[in-house]
């Protein structure tokens, strides 16, 4: 039993970086229909941002805030001078601009920091939280812990600001929200802005583990798409959940299934999409998109 609790505990604790990843999808998807494929790439460049910073001797926790701060204004600055000018009613525009994206960014980070593989140090330290017969590293407990704390300041933001009221006005409905004096692409901008930050948070977290490198987020990335789709890109909280829940299937799929492990848990995900995409197509939690005959 002790076993089953530690896995799923593991589970959960990788679950909130595809999390993190999948609501900044949705965010950006709501608001422009477009699937961001650079976002793990953003985050990516947060990690390098933070790394510079930790490099000229300031604090780790001062480096974070600043590749959040820096991915916020890149994530904007890609809407203004890329996406703001893309056919949003052409999906097929918007998905090869998101492939253009991922492609461009990936190399820009290898341009400037290179490629090969580089060690990240966790703010958290190096100890081990036991408690019950589990065991927790500092780095897997602060991290969640950082990533819950980003994703809550999200929902707040949405959920309880009039901000964030103007953010889904704008989303769900841009000219009528250009009546009540909204501009789209200030508020699509800020939006933007908002999902580089939280996809920043991801990239710090995952760095320690995976490793610092342009194509460290690809996998997560995947098993963020995935989260999305299975909670439903249509919904915030879906994004969270989904990605929670793969977090979970997958680290039980790569401990009793023999033949799975490491990235063939995708597997496993994309399994679990099939299965709940037949039974509902919008996702756990999203809307279907209803088109009148």
């Amino acid at each position: 039993m002790t076993e089953f609790f530690q896995i799923f505990l593991d589970g959960l604790t990788t679950g909130t970086v595809y999390a993190a990843l999948a609501l900044a999808l949705s965010v950006v998807f709501q608001g422009t229909g477009m699937l961001n494929f650079a976002q793990g790439e953003l985050a990516v460049v947060a990690a390098f941002i933070a790394f510079t910073m930790l490099s000229t001797g300031i604090s780790p926790w001062l480096a974070i805030l600043v590749a959040v701060a820096a991915s916020a204004v890149i994530g904007a600055l890609v809407h203004v001078l890329v996406v703001r000018w893309a056919d949003t009613r052409n999906e097929g525009v918007l998905m090869a601009m998101g492939v253009a994206l991922l492609l461009g960014i990936s190399a820009l980070a290898g341009i400037i920091w290179g490629t090969d593989p580089r060690s990240y140090p966790s703010p958290f330290g190096s100890g081990l939280i036991e408690f019950a017969g589990l065991r927790l590293t500092y780095q897997q407990a602060g991290g969640a812990l950082l990533v819950v704390v980003a994703m809550s300041l999200t929902a707040l933001l949405f959920q309880k600001t009039p901000i964030g009221l103007r953010l889904r006005a704008v989303a769900q409905n841009a000219p009528s929200a250009a009546l009540l004096g909204l501009s789209a692409p200030v508020w699509l901008a800020l939006g933007w802005a908002i999902a580089g930050a939280v996809g920043a948070v991801a990239g710090v977290v995952a760095a320690p583990t995976l490793g610092l490198s342009p194509s460290m987020m690809n996998f997560p990335l995947l098993m963020a798409l995935a989260a999305a789709t299975l909670g439903g890109l249509t919904s915030r909280v879906g994004a969270v959940v989904g990605g929670l829940l793969i977090g979970v299937v997958t680290a039980f799929a790569g401990r009793y299934i023999p033949f799975l492990g490491g990235d063939l848990n995708i597997v496993v995900a994309f399994v679990l999409i099939v299965i709940v995409l037949l039974v509902k197509p919008g996702g756990l939690f999203g809307k279907e998109r209803m088109v009148r005959a």
